[in-house]
């Protein structure tokens, strides 16, 4: 993923008109609606997210095309499934620096399949071919492990679908896990990121597909992250991230989600928005440089660095209860 500077979204408003034919309409009293009951919004294991980090660390490097990607592959199927949801894997060829037509999967996870009220939590697991940004020159062309950028997002929507098995919510979920996100060319067109996105954005797993909202978490398992608010999320889903990043802060979390503007960032959102026209806010790592002010990925982006030892149990944990908060109370209309 890189920068970008400019989003263009073809957005539907839907304006409602009222006329009124009497100067003098009679006045009536509202019926009053029903309100549901508030739900208690279960608590987040940070350590069982961390554990699935290791897991998914074990299988070795998750490069499309290869027998390790394959077996992460089944395992977060077999997970998913476990955990009670409807699971689709989506299938498609991915060709990037230098690879061509790779094997790579979109692994779609749909808890309340019935339910028309619908929420997206998407994540990238695949993890980088090269690692162009590390010291060591002799190991650029190296895959990395990708622990924080890949694992850690889907270890916390593999352990939201375990909470959703124990504990009913009256909303409609779907997990979705992003293939072929992270083999883009840093000097390259944007449109070689994000490869997953971009073929379920135009071949959803169900047709015409909308959400309410959906949240993409990147990189969110780091120690001391700085959740800033990504700019393209600004932009086209400012209320959903203001809602978020208040009830963050709210929960005592203001030290990881604070209110600085960060960099715009070509990731899986910004396709979900273009081709699926709903809004979805970007949890991204994006620390800000409290000498120049200016935001940008953590040091271990795109290097060997980015493995076990830079994941914390407690960004896990924050993560993971405010993503768990939101669901549930957007179940119950309180969010």
């Amino acid at each position: 993923m890189k920068h970008l500077s400019i989003l263009i979204l073809s957005l539907s408003l839907l304006l409602g008109v009222s006329s009124c034919k009497n100067d003098n309409p009679t006045e009536s009293t509202p019926k009053p609606t029903a309100q549901k009951p508030r739900v208690k919004v279960p608590k987040f294991d940070g350590d069982k997210a961390y554990a699935l980090v290791e897991k998914q660390l074990s299988f070795g490097h998750r490069i499309p095309g290869t027998l390790e990607h394959k077996a992460t592959k089944d395992w977060y199927v077999e997970q998913l499934k476990a955990a009670g949801a409807d699971v689709q894997v989506q299938e498609f060829k991915a060709s990037f620096l230098g690879l061509e037509d790779k094997e790579s999967y979109n692994i779609i996870a749909s808890f309340n399949p019935k339910n028309t009220h619908r929420i997206m939590l998407a994540a990238h697991w695949d993890s980088r071919l090269i690692a162009e940004k590390d010291e060591d020159k002799s190991m650029q062309e190296k895959p990395i492990m990708g622990a924080d950028d890949g694992a850690t997002g889907t270890a916390i929507l593999l352990q939201i679908a375990k909470i959703l098995k124990e504990n009913a919510i009256d909303l409609g979920i779907d997990i979705v896990l992003f293939d072929a996100e992270d083999q883009g060319d840093s000097n390259g067109a944007q449109t070689t990121w994000c490869l997953g996105s971009q073929y379920w954005g135009k071949n959803p797993h169900v047709p015409n597909y909308k959400a309410t909202f959906g949240i993409l978490l990147d990189m969110v398992g780091a120690k001391d992250a700085q959740f800033g608010l990504e700019g393209f999320s600004f932009a086209n889903a400012g209320e959903i991230q203001k809602k978020i990043w208040g009830l963050a802060r709210g929960m005592g979390y203001s030290d990881y989600f604070q209110n600085f503007k960060a960099g715009q960032i070509t990731d899986d959102h910004y396709y979900v928005m273009t081709h699926r026209q709903f809004p979805m806010v970007d949890i991204i790592n994006m620390p800000k440089n409290p000498t120049t002010g200016e935001t940008s990925f953590g040091h271990y982006h795109h290097t060997h660095k980015d493995n076990i030892d830079i994941v914390s149990k407690r960004t896990l944990k924050v993560v993971g209860q405010v993503v768990t908060a939101v669901i549930y109370k957007e179940s119950d209309g309180s969010f």
